[in-house]
């Protein structure tokens, strides 16, 4: 289990904020018990503020597998911190007889995950406490399946929601963004999306690192092998696939992810990851003149 740690600095923090970062868990039938106990091992050598999942938790909506395990593994995770969990396309994914996805709400599963205490879903939705604020953006079957996560679609969507969820956050607190998929989100944030102003920090995962293994992560840099199918055009060689970038003033996180391929044996070469981001107090530089 590889653990990746990124330090941050902010005028809104008054103390230090750490939040682990878990992505792309991707849980169905048959799933390592041994990993889950890694993930949480991990977890609790760091002692975060916060624990953040945001998408993927699942892997089929409608074929789950054994629910308590994974509710088992979720409030184990919870004595450790708040956990604050968003949703990716596949917490809202099944897989039909004719292997094509379509959406689907499995209510069973979410009927569950609110009854976890410490447990903060945000679908859609802000929670918060004194320190720090989460917003959770739950992108739509189309931006995923139909649109292939057009960059256009992101700005129109995420406009359309903005009074509610973005531009009537306090501007006091530090803000915190959970949104699954980087390269459409970055890009609008390049190309001046300005409903994004006062987002401070942007989590994101998704892209299970490009297929990159960490031995040609410096050659590739923030590029990856490959990206999902549902990237039009820009399957191969994706932009955003790991690590800390800064993009008109807002930082973004992204995740390589816990499962990479459903092939057994593939993680000798592609490793599960967890983030650690850190952030402290920006300390103003005294000017001497």
């Amino acid at each position: 289990m590889q653990k990746k740690t990124y330090c941050l600095e902010s005028n809104k923090v008054k103390q230090e904020i750490k939040i682990c970062q878990i992505f792309d868990i991707h849980y169905k039938k048959c799933f390592s018990v041994k990993k889950l106990a890694q993930i949480i091992n991990s977890i609790s050598d760091s002692m975060p503020d916060y624990i953040c999942i945001f998408g993927d938790l699942i892997d089929d909506a409608k074929d789950l597998g054994d629910l308590n395990f994974l509710i088992s593994f979720l409030e184990a995770l919870t004595k450790i911190a708040p956990v604050i969990m968003g949703l990716g396309n596949h917490d809202l994914l099944a897989l039909g007889k004719d292997k094509k996805w379509f959406h689907y709400v499995n209510e069973e599963y979410f009927s569950m995950l609110k009854n976890i205490p410490k447990f903060h879903l945000v679908d859609n939705s802000t929670w918060k406490d004194d320190k720090v604020e989460f917003t959770g953006i739950t992108m739509p079957f189309t931006y995923y399946e139909r649109c292939h996560e057009s960059i256009e679609y992101t700005k129109a969507y995420l406009n359309s929601i903005s009074n509610q969820l973005l531009k009537s956050k306090d501007k006091h607190f530090y803000q915190i963004l959970l949104f699954h998929s980087p390269i459409s989100i970055l890009t609008a944030r390049e190309d001046g999306l300005e409903c994004l102003d006062r987002t401070d920090l942007i989590l994101s995962g998704h892209m299970h690192g490009g297929l990159t293994p960490p031995f040609l992560e410096k050659i590739f840099g923030k590029r990856g092998i490959i990206g999902p199918t549902n990237l039009k055009m820009r399957t191969i060689f994706p932009d955003y696939v790991r690590g800390r970038v800064n993009v008109n003033g807002t930082d973004a996180v992204i995740s390589t992810g816990i499962s990479k391929l459903n092939i057994p044996g593939t993680e000798i070469l592609l490793p599960p990851s967890i983030n650690e981001v850190i952030i402290k107090q920006k300390v103003l530089k005294k000017n001497n003149h």
